[in-house]
């Protein structure tokens, strides 16, 4: 399949055929493993990144060094990070991890500027993306400030489980107190609670939620 007709396919439904074109003739796809890091904290942003398959995750790494998810991307979706930080600095401030294997559009930032002033379909995907993210952050901050620790897991477990589209999640308990800024006994000893209460089966480095 060549590269216009994978983007018309993915991609035909929110972009005008234009856009397509050009994205096609400035863009290139690369396909990337499960666990690659496409950016990381302090990089020189060079192109705007589209999944057109899999997911990955944005990250934000504390003082500390423990990492924070921001947000899945899924198929169709961009990371509104680098919009802004092509706005302003082009260093970034996050880092860009594939959580599966997946596949991306990558194009390049010096000409997005380009892409806003020529297709109104661009402006309003960046606006939409925009605001997706927004509401994901308040639901984050929600979570922080109002929820339980053994709901700020759950809560967790199920964005993860709508991103990667299972049921089954493969992590360790590390993985989630990293996540979570909290203990790996704290997250142990919740994750058995939820399990006693028939919410999740948990088994060697992965977890199944169950309602």
């Amino acid at each position: 399949m060549n590269k216009q007709h994978k983007l018309e396919k993915v991609l035909g439904d929110i972009f005008s055929e234009k856009l397509l074109e050009d994205l096609a003739a400035n863009g290139r796809i690369e396909s990337f493993e499960a666990g690659t890091q496409l950016i990381s904290r302090g990089d020189e942003i060079k192109d705007i990144p589209i999944v057109l398959s899999g997911t990955a995750k944005v990250v934000r790494t504390d003082s500390s060094g423990e990492e924070h998810i921001l947000f899945y991307l899924n198929e169709k979706e961009a990371c509104t990070a680098t919009f802004s930080i092509c706005a302003i600095t082009k260093t970034s401030e996050i880092d860009f991890i594939m959580e599966t294997d997946a596949e991306l559009l990558l194009y390049p930032v010096h000409l997005m500027d380009h892409l806003t002033k020529e297709f109104p379909s661009w402006r309003y995907y960046v606006c939409r993306n925009f605001n997706q993210r927004m509401k994901e952050f308040l639901d984050m901050m929600d979570t922080i400030v109002f929820m339980k620790m053994d709901q700020r897991i759950m809560k967790y477990l199920e964005k993860a489980s709508k991103a990667l589209q299972t049921k089954i999640i493969n992590i360790t308990h590390q993985e989630i107190a990293n996540d979570l800024s909290t203990s790996r006994v704290v997250v142990s000893r919740l994750l058995k609670q939820l399990e006693h209460e028939g919410r999740i089966k948990l088994y060697r480095n992965r977890i199944e939620l169950l309602n």
